[in-house]
């Protein structure tokens, strides 16, 4: 009949024979089914961001020790451009060479890897991080129970020495040479270990060379 309110239909999802407790049981086993993934989620996010905290203090901490290594080893000693390099000039007064002198290049490379080893308590670093540290809040920083962290140099790591060569102005060119100083670590932390390479470019000498650029280069592994 017009104008009749209709009654409201329920839906009875009761199952026929399903016992109180069964009913508990299936919402109980649902709601640790939900905790239990989220947990999992979390765990997963956690150890992904306290991974990338760690290996970054660790990187930080290497190359720290690169650094430092090298600003001692050529504060205490004399290496200018002429202990590295030979400029071979024709009777005209023309640069026409460039000679390295490569046992000296690679006795101090050999000697800066020794001494970078030997800095890094022979390639065994340990440190200890804060577990507010890695849970990214500035509010937790420096707080809660220490992470131990060792750092151990491969035998993989290695430095090696590269010339570059650029215009420094009108018949004028711009000789560098540059140190790269590669170090690989694994990163061993409570749960998990991760391998990681440290790269540290350090310019040692340059000169500028006065003419045309030299088109011989004597000794150099790369130009």
């Amino acid at each position: 009949m017009p104008g009749r309110r209709r009654r409201p239909v329920y839906l009875d999802v009761h199952l026929p024979g399903m016992s109180r407790r069964t009913r508990l049981l299936i919402v109980l086993t649902v709601l640790l089914s939900i905790l239990a993934a989220v947990t999992i989620r979390s765990i997963a996010y956690f150890r992904e961001l306290s991974r990338q905290m760690v290996v970054s203090d660790a990187t930080d901490l290497m190359t720290l020790c690169i650094n430092d290594t090298i600003s001692r080893k050529f504060a205490g000693e004399e290496y200018g451009y002429d202990y590295f390099v030979d400029i071979v000039y024709d009777s005209a007064g023309a640069a026409v060479a460039v000679r390295a002198n490569m046992a000296r290049i690679n006795a101090l490379s050999s000697e800066l890897l020794s001494d970078i080893v030997h800095a890094a308590d022979g390639g065994q670093l340990s440190l200890s991080i804060p577990l507010g540290n890695v849970l990214g809040s500035s509010l937790l920083l420096g707080k809660g129970p220490e992470i131990p962290v060792d750092i151990t140099m491969l035998s993989s790591s290695h430095v090696d020495f590269r010339n570059e060569l650029s215009g420094a102005g009108i018949n004028q060119t711009k000789h560098q040479i540059k140190l790269d100083v590669v170090i690989d670590i694994d990163v061993v932390m409570p749960w998990q270990t991760v391998s990681t390479q440290v790269v540290s470019e350090i310019l040692i000498a340059e000169t500028v060379i006065l003419g045309e650029v030299p088109n011989t280069y004597l000794n150099w592994g790369n130009t």
